[in-house]
C-alpha cells in the first residue's frame, strides 16, 4: 500500500495531476465514530471532473469532484447509534470502498504534547480503567463505548497535507489517558458512543500545532514574527524571497572572505547555517498541525481539548497569544468561530515551593505562563481546567482528573448540565482594612475549603480529599508591604473570602497565592472540589516580569540568588575550564601546563557584547587575559612545576565590562605524574585493591563516547560544571588503578593521575575502529582514511571539501524550494512518503564514524600535559585483520604527539598478534618515543573470564612500566 501512494503522489509531483483511483478522507476507515446531530462532511479524491455517490443508513449524497480531484458530501443530522452501520463510497470509474463498524455518537479532537499522548496502561487511568471494569462486572454500569483514532503514518510536514494513514482503534489502555477520561465522562453522562481524534505527540511546542491561518489575523508583535517566519517558507511569497536571497547571499560573502583568508595564511570560517523561517527544526511553527490535524478537517467533531506546556515553560505570558493563534487558526480550517476548545492550565512539575515566583526570589517563566493560559479564557467558547494541585515529573501520574475536569465544561455548555460547576475559585479583587488583606473571589459560591490530593493520588485518581480545620496548614498565601517585600500570610477562611495577615506588614500593598506551583500541598477549593487558580497581584494590578519595577520578587528573609538572572544566568553552562581541570585533578610537574577553557557559547557561539576578560588564579600565579571577539577558547601556560602532595586552588572568572558572568573554582590540585589511557576495549575487568590516596583517576561518566563534532570542553553532553555526567577525579580503581600504583611504587611520594577515557561496555558493544580515535585533519596521514578525511574536511572552512559540501547544501535547498515543497502544496501530500518531514542539513553528506571517540574521549584533553599516553587498541582496530593497522595507527600516535601539550609525550599501544590478526604489521613511522606492547589475547567478555581478564591486563600494564620507568 506505501509503495502505491510514493508512485501515485510522485506522478503527482511530476505532472501536476492527483491519483485516478478512489480515496477517502484520512478519519473514513473501519471503525470510525461520527458525530451527531450535526452536518458530517465526508470527502475524498477520485479522478478530476468524477462523480461520487456516498450513502450511509437511508442517505444517499452525490458530489462532482473538482479539478484536484477532491470531492466532498455532506450527510444530514444523524442519530446517535450503538449499531454498526457501513459507509459505502463508489464513483463513476468503477471504484468503490466501503468503511465497516461505523457507529454515530459525539467526536472530540484532544490535541497538544506527551501529557496529552501519554496513554491510559502508563498512569492513573490503568485505575480508572479497572474501576469502571469490575462495576460493568457488578452490573453497577454499562460498559464504555469510545473509539480512539489518529493519523499513523506522518507527524510532522511543513506545508499542511490532505492525504494520510489513519486507524480508529478500540483499545482502551493505549489511548490518551487525558482524553479517554474526557470521554468516559461524557460517556457516563450522555449514553452514546464516543470518538476521539488523538492529534498530540512528545516534544511539542504549542506552536507547531497552530496553523498559518490563525497567525494572519494576531495583531500581537509576538504573532506577527511567528507569521513572518511562515511566510519565509512559502516559495509564493515575497518575505520567502526577500530572506533566502539574503541567505545565499550571506554564504556567498562567507566564501570569498574564506578564499582570501586562506590565501593571508588565516582561519576561515564557517558558513551561516541559521535558515531564515520556521526550520528551527521539524516540530517547530506548524508543522505537527500540518500533519496530524490537517489531514481530519473538517471531519465533524462536537469540540477540541487541549493539553500541553512543557516544551513552552520558559516562554511565559505570550502563551496567551499562541492559544489565540492555535484556536483562531483550527476555526478558521473547520469554518466554525464557536468551536469550543477546551485547555488545562499547567499542573505543578517537580517540588513545588510555596514562594512567589519561583523556588527562589524571582519570575518564573512558567507561573506567566500559567497567567497567560487564565488570561487566553477572553476567547468566546472556551474554558479552563486549572491542574494546580497535580504534582509530578514531566509524565506527571494523574491524568484521569484533569481529563474529567474538562469534561465539566463540555457537559455544561454542549450538553445542557447547567447545574455543573466548571471553574475553581479565581481572584476577583482584595480590600485593605488596616493590616488585614481581604481577597474575595469569583466561582467561591456556598464558601472555600481546604483539600489535598496527595493521599489519594496512587489509588483514587488524585480526587480532592477535604482537610479538617484546614487553613491553619495553608503555607501558600503571602502578601506585599509598601517596599515591594512579600512575606508569608496567616490565612483565615470566611466563607467565600480569605482574609489575610501577617505581623511584618502593617500597609499591606498586594496577594499572592501559589504562584509558583503548588502540587499535592492543601489549597483551596470550591464546595465543587475544583482547586483555586495561582494569581500574583500588588496595588490591584497583576504581577508580570515586563511591568514589575524590580528585577527581581523581594522575599523577607531570602537573598536573591545572583544566577537568577543577569549575566550569571546567561552564561552559567559556559565551560569556562576544559574536562580535566576540576576538584582533585593532578596536572604534570616538570612540564608546561597548558590550562584552557571556553571564553564564550560554544553551542551558539554567542559573542560577549562589551568588554570580556578572563581573570585567572592557580596558587599564587594570577593572570588576565582579554576574551576578543574572534576567540572560542582562553589559555594559561603554567611553567614547570615540581611534584608535590600540597593542594592548591584553580579559579577562573569571566568578566564582561567589570560585572561578573561566569565563575569555577575547584580546590585540592595536586603536582605529579598524569597519564592519559584512551581504551577501545569494552572488558577491563581488573580489581586493583584497597584504593591509594596518592593515585586519583578521572573517568567517563558521560553515557556516549562518541559524537560526529569535537566536543571541546566535556566529555558529556552537558557544558554544565555540575552536570551529573561530567568526568570528575576520584580514587582510582580497576585498570587505572592498577596502573596507577606501579607507577607510584616508581614515583615515590609523588601524585599520580590518570585520566581514563574507555568506550561503552555492554552485551552488544561494536567497538570502534582506529578511524574513529583519530582526529579530522590527521585521518590524512592514512590512505586507507582518504574518503573518511574528505568527508569530514567538508565541514572545515577553508578546504576544497569544505566549498563543495557548501554548493551541494545551496543547491539542495534550492532544489527543496523548487520542487519538494511546491509538490506538498499542489498536491497535499509527501513526495517521498516521510513520516517525519526534513529539509537540507550541512554535513548531511558525512557518514563516517571517523573521528568519533577522538571528539569525546581525547578532544577535551588536549592539549593536556602527561607524562605518557596509552591507547588500549581493542578487536575494532583489525576487522580487516589488520591491513591498515601500521598506517592508521601511525597516523593516530602523531597526531596525539603533536595535539597532546608535552614535548614528544611517550606513547605506549598494543599490538595484536598474527593470531588475532594475520594481516598485521609493526608501525615504523611513530616519531620520538613509542613502545608497541603485543597482545596475544582480547580481554574475555565472558564474566566467567576474570581472572584470564586480569593476566592480559597485567601483562600490558607490566609492559607500560617496563618502558616507561
Amino acid at each position: 500500500m506505501k509503495m502505491v501512494r510514493f508512485c501515485v503522489a510522485f506522478v503527482a509531483m511530476v505532472f501536476g495531476f492527483p491519483a485516478m483511483a478512489l480515496e477517502l478522507g484520512a478519519p473514513f476507515t473501519d471503525g470510525a465514530v461520527l458525530q451527531r446531530d450535526m452536518a458530517v462532511p465526508v470527502w475524498g479524491w477520485t479522478a478530476p471532473g468524477g462523480a461520487v455517490t456516498v450513502a450511509f443508513g437511508d442517505q444517499k449524497k452525490t458530489a462532482k469532484a473538482g479539478d484536484d480531484g477532491k470531492w466532498m458530501v455532506s450527510l444530514d443530522p444523524l442519530k446517535a447509534s450503538f449499531e454498526a452501520a457501513e459507509l459505502k463510497v463508489s464513483d463513476d470509474k468503477g471504484g468503490a470502498a466501503t468503511v465497516k463498524d461505523v457507529l454515530v455518537g459525539e467526536v472530540w479532537l484532544a490535541s497538544g504534547q506527551s501529557n496529552m499522548q501519554w496513554p491510559v496502561g502508563k498512569c492513573d487511568g490503568q485505575v480508572l480503567l479497572k474501576g469502571i471494569a469490575d462495576r460493568v462486572a457488578a452490573g453497577k454500569e454499562k460498559q464504555p463505548v469510545i473509539r480512539e483514532g489518529k493519523v499513523t503514518n506522518r507527524f510532522a510536514v511543513l506545508h499542511p497535507i490532505e492525504h494520510a494513514q489513519f486507524a480508529w482503534s478500540t483499545n482502551a489502555e493505549e489511548f490518551s489517558a487525558v482524553s479517554f477520561a474526557f470521554a468516559y465522562a461524557l460517556f457516563k453522562e450522555l449514553d452514546v458512543p464516543i470518538g476521539i481524534l488523538n492529534c498530540s505527540f512528545s516534544q511539542t511546542a504549542i506552536q507547531a500545532w497552530t496553523p498559518r491561518v490563525g497567525l494572519e489575523t494576531g495583531t500581537s508583535d509576538y504573532t506577527k514574527n511567528l507569521l513572518r517566519r511562515m511566510l519565509e517558507t512559502d516559495p509564493s511569497t515575497l518575505e520567502h524571497a526577500a530572506a533566502w536571497k539574503a541567505f545565499y547571499d550571506e554564504i556567498e560573502t562567507t566564501l570569498a572572505a574564506n578564499a582570501e583568508a586562506v590565501k593571508a595564511g588565516k582561519p576561515a570560517k564557517p558558513i551561516n547555517t541559521k535558515t531564515p523561517g520556521n526550520l528551527a527544526d521539524n516540530r517547530d511553527s506548524g508543522w505537527l498541525f500540518n500533519a496530524r490535524i490537517s489531514p481530519v478537517a473538517p471531519y465533524a467533531i462536537r469540540g477540541c481539548i487541549w493539553n500541553q506546556g512543557y516544551a513552552n515553560m520558559g516562554e511565559g505570558l505570550p502563551y496567551y497569544d499562541n492559544l489565540h493563534a492555535m484556536i483562531r487558526g483550527w476555526r478558521l480550517v473547520w469554518n466554525r468561530p464557536d468551536l469550543p476548545v477546551y485547555f488545562h492550565q499547567f499542573y505543578t512539575p517537580g517540588n513545588a515551593d510555596p514562594t512567589p515566583g519561583t523556588d527562589k526570589p524571582g519570575f518564573e517563566p512558567v507561573s506567566e505562563m500559567r497567567l497567560g493560559t487564565w488570561m487566553a479564557r477572553d476567547i468566546p467558547h472556551t474554558g479552563m481546567a486549572c491542574q494546580i494541585d497535580i504534582g509530578g515529573a514531566i509524565h506527571y501520574f494523574n491524568k484521569s482528573l484533569p481529563g474529567m475536569r474538562l469534561a465539566l465544561h463540555a457537559l455544561k455548555n454542549q450538553y445542557g448540565k447547567k447545574d455543573r460547576v466548571t471553574d475553581g475559585p479565581m481572584y476577583k479583587d482584595y480590600t485593605v482594612e488596616g493590616g488585614k488583606v481581604i481577597v474575595t473571589f469569583e466561582h467561591a459560591e456556598g464558601g472555600l475549603v481546604v483539600a489535598e490530593t496527595l493521599s489519594n493520588s496512587k489509588d483514587a485518581l488524585a480526587v480532592p480529599k477535604v482537610v479538617p480545620e484546614g487553613a491553619q496548614s495553608l503555607d501558600i498565601f503571602f502578601i506585599a508591604d509598601e517596599n515591594r517585600v512579600w512575606h508569608p500570610a496567616k490565612v483565615e477562611i470566611d466563607g467565600s473570602r480569605v482574609i489575610l495577615t501577617s505581623p511584618k506588614v502593617k500597609s499591606p500593598h498586594g496577594v499572592s497565592y501559589g504562584s509558583s506551583g503548588i502540587g499535592f500541598q492543601p489549597n483551596l477549593y470550591n464546595k465543587s472540589l475544583l482547586p483555586m487558580t495561582p494569581f500574583i497581584v500588588y496595588d490591584h494590578k497583576l504581577v508580570t516580569q515586563k511591568d514589575w519595577p524590580d528585577t527581581e520578587l523581594k522575599v523577607d528573609g531570602m537573598v536573591p540568588d545572583p544566577s537568577r538572572g543577569g549575566l550569571l544566568a546567561e552564561y552559567r553552562k559556559l565551560p569556562i575550564l576544559a574536562s580535566q581541570f576540576r576538584d582533585g585533578a593532578v596536572l604534570q610537574a616538570g612540564e608546561p601546563v597548558v590550562i584552557w577553557g571556553a571564553c564564550r557559547d560554544p553551542w551558539t557561539g554567542k559573542v560577549a557584547d562589551g568588554k570580556a576578560v578572563i581573570h585567572f588564579r592557580f596558587g599564587d600565579i594570577t593572570k588576565t587575559v582579554p576574551a576578543t571577539p574572534d576567540m572560542s577558547e582562553w589559555r594559561v601556560t603554567l611553567p614547570p612545576m615540581e611534584a608535590s602532595c600540597d593542594s592548591k586552588v584553580l579559579e577562573v572568572s569571566l568578566t564582561i565590562d567589570g560585572e561578573l558572568a561566569h565563575k569555577q573554582a575547584y580546590k585540592d590540585i595536586v603536582i605529579g605524574d598524569v597519564w592519559y589511557v584512551g581504551a577501545s576495549m569494552a572488558d577491563l575487568k581488573i580489581d586493583a585493591g584497597e584504593p591509594d590516596p596518592n593515585v586519583r583517576m578521572m573517568t567517563r561518566k558521560a553515557k556516549r563516547d562518541g559524537f560526529n563534532r569535537p566536543s571541546r570542553f566535556s566529555v558529556s553532553v552537558s557544558t554544565a560544571a555540575d552536570n551529573r555526567f561530567g568526568s570528575v577525579w576520584e580514587p582510582a580503581k580497576g585498570f587505572a588503578g592498577v596502573l596507577g600504583k606501579k607507577i607510584a611504587a616508581k614515583t615515590p611520594g609523588k601524585p599520580v593521575g590518570v585520566v581514563f577515557m574507555q568506550i561503552v561496555g555492554g552485551k552488544d558493544v561494536v567497538e570502534p575502529s582506529l578511524a574513529g580515535w583519530i582526529k579530522g585533519p590527521d585521518l590524512a596521514a592514512a590512505p586507507s582514511l582518504e574518503a573518511d578525511y574528505a568527508q569530514l574536511m567538508s565541514l572545515e572552512p577553508g578546504t576544497k571539501y569544505h566549498e563543495a559540501e557548501v554548493r551541494r547544501y545551496v543547491a539542495a535547498w534550492k532544489k527543496y524550494w523548487g520542487e519538494y515543497v511546491p509538490a506538498i502544496i499542489r498536491t497535499k501530500d509527501v513526495p517521498d512518503d516521510a513520516a517525519w518531514g526534513s529539509y537540507p542539513t550541512f554535513g548531511s553528506a558525512v557518514s563516517t564514524k571517523a573521528s568519533e571517540n577522538y571528539n569525546v574521549l581525547v578532544d577535551s584533553f588536549t592539549p593536556g600535559s602527561f607524562k605518557g599516553i596509552v591507547f588500549l587498541a581493542g578487536p575494532g582496530s583489525v576487522k580487516d585483520g589488520g591491513q591498515h593497522f601500521t598506517e592508521q595507527m601511525t597516523a593516530l600516535a602523531n597526531g596525539w604527539k603533536k595535539r597532546f601539550g608535552c614535548e614528544d609525550p611517550f606513547f605506549c599501544y598494543t599490538l595484536p598478534s598474527r593470531s588475532l590478526a594475520p594481516k598485521i604489521t609493526a608501525p615504523q613511522g611513530i616519531t620520538g618515543k613509542s613502545q608497541a606492547i603485543e597482545l596475544t589475547a582480547w580481554p574475555s567478555p565472558d564474566k566467567q573470564a576474570t581472572q584470564e581478564n586480569a593476566d592480559v591486563l597485567r601483562g600490558i600494564i607490566d609492559a607500560i612500566m617496563a618502558a616507561a620507568y
